[in-house]
């Protein structure tokens, strides 16, 4: 079938059909029907927030699904912590899984205030908000290098001067 023919089909589906299809073959690596199916998407014109606003409540949007993730899989593993262990195996086992939460816990801390936004909010917004138990130790600085980055990333993905 032609590419005009199928571009017609396409047109006569809905917006919600075209981005079902677009997905499927963007997983797909089929450039061509994505760029098909992109065509056949009507247009609009809309008037909407500044582009700043938008990338920055996206990105925070974003760091809070991240920050969530991440914290209730650090409070997983900490809670599976085999507890027939005892001693130096236990203590070893939970002081790095502890030492994780808290670099996640300070890393966030850490972006959210040069974002100028309160930590709290984020971790409203993630549902993680007054479970957050006051450990004693140090963060692990290799976890807390990889949380700033990952944190600080999904905050200026969409604009890099942020």
């Amino acid at each position: 079938m032609k590419p005009q023919n199928i571009n017609k089909l396409y047109s006569k589906l809905t917006p919600h059909e075209q981005a079902n299809l677009a997905f499927s073959a963007a997983i797909r690596h089929d450039e061509t029907e994505v760029d098909l199916i992109l065509n056949a998407v009507e247009k609009k014109t809309y008037i909407t927030a500044h582009a700043d606003y938008h990338n920055r409540l996206h990105g925070l949007v974003q760091l809070s699904g991240i920050f969530g993730t991440a914290y209730w899989k650090t409070f997983f593993k900490l809670s599976t912590v085999n507890l027939s262990k005892t001693g130096e195996a236990f203590d070893k086992v939970a002081k790095k899984h502890i030492n994780e939460f808290i670099a996640l816990n300070t890393a966030l801390n850490n972006v959210c205030k040069s974002l100028q936004i309160d930590s709290e909010a984020i971790r409203k917004f993630a549902e993680c908000s007054g479970i957050n138990p006051k450990f004693e130790g140090v963060p692990d600085e290799e976890f807390l290098e990889q949380y700033t980055k990952l944190f600080t990333v999904a905050v200026k993905v969409n604009n890099p001067k942020c």
